[in-house]
């Protein structure tokens, strides 16, 4: 990762801190009761899709992957929340000379470990012990790819060996802003106990970096998510 990117992601981490300290902030200019400021960690475990347009002759078919996470959410107002998190997950990649692409297990190079770190803000409209939120907010996909489990760094690879293509697929990632992944989601909470809320969270993520590169929606993220709230 060269200094730029470093800088780009220093700056959207110190924006997430940002965020929650001005949420900190808003709920004493708004006068919330102690009470109703109660930051709300939460666990959550779900499936999600990664859009996969890339030819099937050297590409996998779109993947599907289990992922789990965690996160909270921070009141700004009665209304509005602040819900920062992290999601973990893992994918296999190849790369074809041009591009990374998802692979299948016997064509893989890299083994990619997957973290979301999302900062959305929601809305949220209560009836009962069922709250909706609706939202939206900005993702970084921060990817790490090493290579897989039998892959020799001397192995034959499009750049000559498997350590050059690993190596590659991880500059594709962090070139072209391939990281920045804008959202919209939609949630359900129940109230189970007083303690305790529990419910579905169905999310998209649009790949900005490919939009720009001209591939479209590829590696556009689909996701639903069951969450624990405490």
């Amino acid at each position: 990762m060269n200094k730029i990117k470093k800088i780009f992601l220093c700056l959207i981490i110190a924006a997430a801190g940002c965020s929650i300290l001005s949420a900190q902030e808003s709920a004493g200019e708004h006068d919330i009761p102690e009470k109703g400021f109660t930051i709300s960690p939460y666990f959550n475990i779900g499936t999600q899709i990664t859009l996969n347009l890339a030819s099937k002759q050297t590409s996998a078919p779109t993947p599907v992957n289990f992922y789990i996470g965690g996160g909270a959410i921070i009141p700004l107002t009665e209304m509005i929340t602040l819900e920062p998190h992290l999601d973990f997950w893992m994918m296999y990649y190849l790369f074809d000379g041009k591009d990374a692409l998802p692979a299948e297990v016997e064509h893989r190079t890299a083994t990619t470990l997957c973290f979301m770190l999302d900062v959305p803000v929601g809305f949220n409209f209560k009836s009962g012990n069922h709250t909706f939120t609706p939202g939206a907010g900005l993702g970084l996909l921060m990817r790490f790819a090493i290579l897989s489990n039998g892959v020799k760094p001397d192995d034959t690879g499009i750049t000559g060996t498997a350590k050059g293509d690993n190596e590659k697929i991880g500059e594709w990632f962090w070139s072209n802003m391939r990281f920045v992944y804008p959202e919209i989601f939609f949630s359900w909470d129940y109230k189970v106990s007083d303690f305790m809320r529990a419910g579905l969270t169905a999310k998209i993520y649009f790949p900005i970096g490919q939009l720009f590169s001209g591939n479209g929606l590829d590696g556009m993220i689909f996701n639903v998510t069951s969450r624990f709230v405490f």
